[in-house]
């Protein structure tokens, strides 16, 4: 996968910055970036025998644990999918700045479109549903583990992602794989969202580094809104 974006350690003023907070950043080519506001159920064990408990847990906890620290309010949770809907990254990104810090990356991501019924030109598609599977990068307070994405898309006529209004962004399956919009209570939740590229849910696996030593996050059901766009990644010449 090419990246747009890369800082990296020998640059000497923005690679000295990034391993001073311990953080690499990079980016997709020919991508769309979508705040993504998640909910999800984690199931962590205890210390004692035979012990667990529950946690609700939003995208704001994701950031936290790849950044080590608590994320200020322009660093949010987004997804990053390129035109071809092949490959995908989980990210944080800052919205002060457009830094992007990956969370995970994909191994797989399998599509099947759907052409809008009300376009004459063959070809053309306005919708797509994925399944995608995630590898979780080691970084700040995560040591890896696994997600795996099961949602729909919006497309627009060139057969890229893209968040329409709300309104328009309905499927009458979205029931039946128990998608639904995710209610905005993070640290941009003042934010009145207008547009949504789609939904989503997904399972899986966090290694959380706590305590000093690392834990497994079990994810048995979690929900993610793709909302407004954030940014457009050119591609490389």
């Amino acid at each position: 996968m090419k990246s747009v974006r890369k800082w990296v350690a020998v640059s000497v003023v923005v690679g000295v910055m990034a391993i001073a907070a311990g953080i690499v950043f990079a980016s997709l080519t020919s991508s769309r970036v979508f705040r993504t506001v998640v909910s999800m159920l984690t199931v962590q064990q205890l210390t004692g025998p035979l012990e667990f408990e529950y946690h609700l847990q939003d995208g704001s906890n994701l950031v936290a644990l790849a950044l080590g620290t608590t994320p200020s309010s322009n660093q949010v949770f987004a997804m990053v999918m390129n035109c071809e809907s092949s490959e995908a990254n989980l990210v944080m990104y800052d919205e002060s700045n457009s830094n992007i810090l990956v969370i995970a990356t994909s191994e797989n991501v399998t599509t099947i479109k759907q052409q809008a019924i009300t376009r004459l030109t063959a070809g053309n598609t306005n919708d797509e549903r994925f399944v995608a599977q995630f590898n979780v990068e080691s970084v700040g307070n995560l040591a890896g583990g696994y997600l795996t994405v099961a949602g729909r898309l919006h497309l627009d006529t060139n057969g890229c992602p893209v968040a329409v209004l709300i309104a328009m962004n309905r499927d009458a399956e979205d029931a039946s794989f128990d998608d639904k919009d995710v209610t905005d209570v993070e640290q941009d939740g003042k934010i009145k969202d207008m547009d949504r590229a789609g939904e989503g849910h997904f399972i899986g696996v966090l290694n959380v580094i706590s305590g000093g030593s690392t834990n497994a996050w079990l994810v048995p059901l979690g929900h993610m809104s793709f909302r407004r766009e954030l940014e457009q990644l050119a591609p490389l010449s």
